[in-house]
């Protein structure tokens, strides 16, 4: 296709209609451009070295220890059935399994974002003919409308990479991953993480280990899963992103000077900024942060009870992992903000003192319901008073 707006008068209608030619026809870009992205942000600094062999070794007689003491651990979902094989992978390799595990997630926002004037889909094909225009306001609307998929393509790859410079394993962001998809840990920031806080490297080794077996446990109990997963789908599709919204803000920059449109590319959040949550949305959140302070309750307690066996005073790696968490850079809170996640020493709190007080009621059968019986997940007042949360239970039985 030729450039339709190759006679304007405006040297830089020469570089929108190329970019609106290529983003219009290239089918199956979006997943490698946010492969690309994620990649070049992972790999800071450059050319970093394969995970060490020895390394591999000391993971896998890790995992073998622990996966004894976690099946016999009652206050977890029922291990028997599921694959406790770590595998150890670099920042790069973490972040394009993470891309391809998430972009169901990003394909799904995609959908959700819409022409304003239309209502057509933000993944739509670019029209075969664009009349030639003057006008520079409609040459910004057809950018933005074609540009939509790769600036949420180029966030995902965004979050992704910048994550993957501190995460631990699989899930840093307490998300679910595919059945198929194999538990991961990155030794570098195991490592770096040991050095910076000043920490036992084997301990923090056999912490981060357990951490990961234990939140991969819970997460891939399957009413656990499906219920994180719908609110993140919810979330998703009460997002109020639009595409006049991305159009608005693409209408804000000074696309005359070069770096301009380079910069807005290269952060995606300059575009896709934090919105006014509207009703729907807030109650959504609230249903997300109770569901994943009771997820942080069960991971804690696991924790603690079997880490205080091996460990035994793990305090101080608990504490300098809390604060590094509730300490994230503006990339890292990224992926949070993206699943409507939100990472709080209250709320992780909230969540221990929830599974406590089941524990000392009901014993730790008591916490069972949460993966065997649907609906079963506590209500933000019920977070509050477990008490009423075990009443409840016994009134549907």
């Amino acid at each position: 296709m030729t450039n339709p707006f190759a006679s304007g008068s405006n040297p830089f209608e020469f570089l929108l209609g190329d970019m609106l030619n290529m983003l219009g026809s290239q089918k199956g870009m979006h997943s490698e451009m946010a492969r690309q992205m994620a990649i070049s942000v992972a790999n800071v600094p450059a050319d970093q070295p394969n995970v060490d062999p020895l390394d591999r070794l000391k993971y896998e007689e890790l995992t073998k220890i622990l996966e004894i003491h976690l099946r016999t651990f009652s206050a977890l979902p029922d291990m028997q059935s599921q694959n406790m094989v770590i595998e150890v992978v670099t920042r790069v390799e973490w972040a394009q399994k993470t891309v391809s595990d998430w972009e169901r997630y990003s394909k799904m926002l995609q959908k959700v974002a819409e022409v304003h004037q239309d209502q057509q889909e933000i993944g739509s094909e670019l029209p075969a003919e664009i009349e030639q225009s003057d006008n520079w306001a409609q040459m910004i609307q057809n950018l933005s409308k074609v540009i939509g998929p790769s600036m949420i393509a180029m966030q995902l790859g965004s979050m992704v990479g910048h994550l993957a410079r501190v995460a631990f394993g699989s899930y840093e962001i307490p998300v679910p991953r595919p059945a198929s998809s194999a538990a991961m840990l990155i030794p570098q920031n195991v490592d770096l993480f040991a050095r910076d806080w000043e920490l036992a490297l084997d301990q923090v080794r056999l912490w981060a280990t357990l951490r990961e077996m234990v939140l991969s446990a819970i997460l891939r109990a399957p009413l656990i899963s499906e219920r994180v997963e719908e609110l993140i789908t919810r979330h998703i599709e009460a997002s109020s992103t639009s595409l006049r919204q991305i159009q608005d803000r693409l209408g804000q920059l000074d696309l005359t000077n070069p770096e301009g449109l380079q910069q807005a590319l290269a952060d995606p959040s300059g575009i896709f900024g934090t919105e006014e949550q509207n009703d729907k949305q807030a109650r959504i959140i609230e249903e997300i942060r109770t569901t994943i302070a009771t997820i942080e309750g069960l991971t804690s307690n696991a924790m603690s009870t079997i880490g205080s066996r091996l460990l035994g005073n793990s305090a101080a790696i608990e504490e300098a992992f809390m604060r590094r968490r509730i300490e994230r850079s503006d990339g890292e809170r990224l992926s949070e903000q993206f699943f409507g996640i939100e990472i709080t020493r209250a709320g992780i709190e909230k969540g221990q003192d929830f599974v406590k007080g089941v524990i000392e009621r009901a014993g730790e059968e008591g916490l069972a319901p949460l993966w065997t019986r649907e609906g079963a997940f506590p209500t933000l007042p019920e977070l509050d008073a477990p008490g009423l949360w075990l009443a409840r239970l016994e009134l549907d039985t």
